[in-house]
């Protein structure tokens, strides 16, 4: 079947709108994406006098990220297949409208909802307006999820949240919930990948796909002139990645007094917000994770291959239970007289066996997530000493250590029982990093990464 070049006035707004709606494609086709597409149909027209069904499901799969090119070409034979032979294509409108919607951002569009989340649209956006601060128009404007305004409405809706009582409600918000969360790390990576990334060097067979920078690639094969056919697998670049690999462990607090809330939030709640979309961004690097309370809990150590995204779920759960829950979470349904003290000795010693295992030139870290409230004023007991001793073995063996501090732990009721542990880890040298706001956060631990 062949195809008029006018075809492509309605084929690539139709395919762009599509791959915009689909729930399966993560990363959105830009504006750009759009031009390149008629960009690299005009050629094969200019040759053939016509368009190929290859052609326009080429244009499709070539300009799309790598990680949705299979998706795209599902979408893009679905427009071809689902089409009348016989019905008469529409005129190009005068005013070129089907080619200006091109220019419109993804994040501007309106946001559509799923009959799962049917009648529940507006719920964080009604959470929003019963907070002190309000907004005029709850709008998904450019850049959302970058910036304090996203983080306030995640919190305002972990807030609402925490008052529905209703399961399937909270289940449908919980996802959304995880799909913000989710969004900050897929930024956050993004940023790691662009400084992890020195210089662009054309393709070598047998490298990691996922090194290629598709925007750069795309300009540079235009820049050539190269047809569909003519493409040759070193005109396309990629980035030199940094040579030193990562090993990372994540420690949280799971004791009681994470769970105080405090104006609506406890402790628990900052440092997931900020957990899951650190561990998210960073969850190709070799990464280990253990909680902690009166015991210690391994979820995974360096040699696991297991999925992320159960543990994100996990993760994010623990904002809405309370100690109670959690104890029979992590003890199979029993309680028991030991649970929620804060006792993070066996857990540092655990990381400390870790981390110190990897013999090879790896840039090494530990991230720990407390509120820190680790004495009682005055006291300073043998097992604080250790607990202090560890890190500071670390840090001689090269470990660095980021303590992502809860704002709850300057605060006047937890200051007394905070006071002393902060000073000493700073006294330490170690990296003093806040979970208030998740975006900050992670700038904070961007900066702390490249630190090495």
């Amino acid at each position: 079947m062949t195809y008029p070049f006018r075809y492509a006035h309605w084929f690539i707004p139709e395919f762009i709108q599509r791959m915009r709606r689909s729930r399966e494609c993560e990363e959105k086709p830009s504006p750009r994406q759009g031009i390149n597409m008629g960009k690299l149909l005009l050629p094969p027209y200019l040759r053939q006098g016509h368009l190929t069904f290859n052609d326009l499901i080429n244009a499709a799969i070539i300009t799309s990220h790598v990680e949705s090119q299979q998706i795209a070409e599902k979408v893009a034979a679905e427009i071809l297949t689902n089409l009348d032979p016989d019905e008469p294509l529409p005129d190009p409108s005068l005013d070129g409208d089907d080619f200006l919607s091109l220019l419109q951002k993804a994040s501007q569009e309106q946001i559509t909802v799923s009959p799962y989340g049917k009648g529940l649209e507006n719920e964080l956006g009604m959470a929003a307006q019963e907070a002190e601060f309000q907004f005029e128009n709850y709008t998904n404007k450019p850049d959302i999820g970058v910036g304090p305004g996203e983080d306030e409405i995640i919190k305002t809706g972990i807030r609402y949240l925490k008052g529905i009582k209703k399961k399937d409600a909270r289940k449908v918000l919980q996802e959304l919930l995880k799909e913000k969360l989710l969004k900050l790390g897929r930024i956050f990576e993004r940023k790691e990948d662009w400084n992890k990334s020195r210089n662009l060097m054309p393709f070598q067979p047998g490298e990691d796909t996922d090194l290629i920078d598709e925007e750069r690639s795309l300009d540079n094969i235009l820049d050539l002139g190269r047809s569909i056919d003519d493409i040759r697998w070193d005109d396309f670049l990629m980035r030199q990645r940094q040579k030193q690999k990562r090993h990372i462990v994540f420690i949280l607090d799971i004791s009681n007094t994470m769970f105080y809330d405090l104006e609506g939030l406890n402790s628990i709640t900052y440092s997931v917000m900020s957990m899951v979309p650190l561990i998210w961004g960073l969850r190709r690097e070799k990464y280990a994770l253990t909680l902690y309370e009166s015991n210690s809990h391994i979820v995974k150590d360096f040699y696991e291959e297991v999925d992320m995204l159960p543990i994100a779920e996990d993760l994010i759960s623990m904002m809405f239970c309370t100690t109670t829950e959690m104890e029979k979470r992590y003890c199979h349904g029993f309680t028991s007289m030991t649970w929620g003290g804060t006792v993070p000795g066996k857990s540092l010693k655990w990381a400390y066996d870790e981390i110190t295992s990897i013999n090879d030139r790896s840039d090494r870290m530990v991230f720990i997530f407390s509120d820190f409230v680790l004495t009682q004023p005055g006291e300073n007991t043998a097992q604080n000493s250790e607990n202090y001793e560890i890190l500071q073995k670390m840090l001689d063996q090269g470990v660095r250590v980021c303590a992502c501090v809860s704002p709850l732990a300057r605060k006047s009721i937890f200051r007394p029982y905070t006071k002393q542990s902060l000073a000493e880890m700073e006294q330490l040298g170690i990296f003093m990093a806040n979970t208030y706001r998740p975006s900050d956060f992670l700038d904070q631990a961007n900066e702390f990464i490249s630190e090495g």
